[in-house]
């Protein structure tokens, strides 16, 4: 079995033909906005924060969050991909 994830072609990415991609089955997503994303990652930073660390830690979940989700958007919009430099495709995981 094999798994595997794609984006669109550009930006270093080369297209994928038809024959291959019929051995797959896909699943695609939306971008999210910075809102879900906050919702998103503020519930499991506050869940981890208020259960291992003192209510002084916990408070700062939601500035992490915030500063987080900002960076993501910088980098996403000022190192996009180019053929010479593909490993510069990031995510939030």
């Amino acid at each position: 079995q094999f798994i595997g994830s794609m984006g669109p072609p550009g930006g270093g990415r080369n297209p994928v033909t038809n024959r291959f991609l019929r051995h797959f089955n896909f699943l695609a997503f939306n971008e999210m906005s910075n809102e879900s994303l906050f919702l998103i990652f503020t519930t499991i930073l506050d869940a981890t924060l208020r259960a291992k660390f003192p209510a002084t830690v916990s408070e700062a979940g939601n500035a992490i969050v915030e500063a987080t989700i900002e960076m993501y958007n910088l980098i996403r919009k000022e190192l996009l991909p180019t053929p010479t430099k593909s490993h510069y495709t990031f995510n939030l995981r």
